[in-house]
């Protein structure tokens, strides 16, 4: 499991079956239109592409953060008219993460506990 961490102290797990869609701004013509530009879609087992990830690597976090860097923006899961869209320069930190720790979303450094 890897933990994606913002800036505003929220967080989003990613599991070896989270699909993650990044996209980079395709600059055609900037005085008719603003278009995103699909350029990765998969999981880390590569399940949706049915072939070996670019997100693989022996060191989760790696690959997540190499995705990060190569995109300006990315949704999480199948629906991607619907989801949130995360700016690539809004992620904080990124880490590994076993079973026992989930990071907990922070306002000013102090944790936040859910209830």
């Amino acid at each position: 499991m890897v933990i994606i961490n913002f800036l505003d102290g929220t967080h989003l797990i990613i599991e070896k079956e989270t699909i993650l869609n990044g996209y980079k701004n395709l600059e055609s013509d900037k005085e008719t239109e603003f278009y995103l530009e699909e350029v990765f879609s998969d999981n880390i087992d590569g399940l949706i592409s049915k072939k070996a990830s670019k997100l693989s690597s022996t060191n989760l976090t790696v690959g997540i953060v190499g995705f990060i860097l190569s995109v300006d923006c990315f949704t999480v899961g199948h629906d991607t008219e619907n989801s949130p869209i995360y700016l690539s320069n809004s992620v904080k930190s990124v880490e590994n993460s076993t079973g026992n720790h989930v990071a907990l979303p922070q306002i000013h450094g102090i944790p936040i506990k859910k209830h």
